[in-house]
């Protein structure tokens, strides 16, 4: 890959970046500001975050078009791969980030939807793939796109909240070797996220979106939390899931004795 890395890139031992270079086109907040204009223009939506009231789609960057992320017949869904068509050539940290957003906030009936996915990606992390795929049957998921990118929106203050506090520390714990181990994390707090469990998703979610972040802007203290954020989620979801077995044993004891 360049060294000229796409913002939400993972930074990796041969193009690793001096702290500071290009911080600008690194911020979350862009990247979740670019993801709205692209979504809002295929929408048509004429509501705008630009203080001058610019439509959405007067501000797509020159070359791009509107049409490169739009369902055309169907502009009130947005697809996996229209999203991952929005972020253009960001790596894994940037789409891990936009699909566990979801389930923090959380949007109901999204969790197996952004979940499959985020094992897909997690499992591409730890065999080393530089950038991510899926299989075109995925790609073609949809979701609501009002809720989606609603939930995106409403995510942004709390980016621009956290962005303060992100900046290249720890990079042995963001690295390429330390990125394979966390995409083995992600796979298992993915699975977890993708369980039917009532409260389940939030934990597992906001680890792989704190993981996400760390990665984004090569911060191993933010890596760090994701990861004990991981192992709280776990134990969070493997006391539900006993307790449930306790019930659903004490109630087969009443019913049969």
């Amino acid at each position: 890959m360049s060294k000229d890395r796409p913002p939400g890139s993972s930074p990796r031992s041969h193009d690793a970046r001096h702290p500071g270079v290009d911080r600008a086109c690194a911020r979350v907040s862009d990247l979740l500001d670019d993801f709205l204009t692209r979504g809002d223009a295929a929408s048509g939506d004429p509501e705008s975050d630009d203080p001058e009231g610019a439509p959405a789609s007067s501000r797509i960057p020159p070359g791009e078009t509107p049409s490169k992320i739009s369902l055309g017949e169907i502009p009130s869904k947005i697809s996996l791969g229209e999203i991952m068509d929005a972020l253009g050539d960001r790596a894994f940290g940037a789409l891990l980030l936009i699909l566990s957003i979801p389930n923090v906030l959380p949007v109901p009936g999204l969790s197996t939807a952004t979940g499959v996915p985020m094992i897909l990606l997690g499992a591409q992390m730890a065999a080393g793939r530089h950038s991510p795929w899926l299989p075109r049957r995925m790609l073609v998921a949809c979701f609501d796109r009002k809720a989606f990118l609603g939930v995106i929106r409403r995510a942004k203050p709390w980016a621009e909240r956290v962005e303060r506090h992100l900046r290249p520390r720890l990079p042995a714990l963001a690295g390429p070797t330390a990125e394979r181990l966390l995409g083995l994390a992600v796979v298992v707090l993915a699975v977890i996220l993708s369980l039917p469990i009532v409260f389940g998703n939030q934990p597992p979610a906001l680890a792989i979106a704190l993981i996400a972040l760390g990665l984004m802007e090569s911060d191993g203290v933010f890596v760090s939390a994701g990861l004990v954020a991981g192992l709280l989620a776990i134990a969070i979801v493997a006391a539900v899931l006993l307790g449930l077995g306790q019930a659903a044993v004490a109630v087969a004891q009443q019913l049969f004795g």
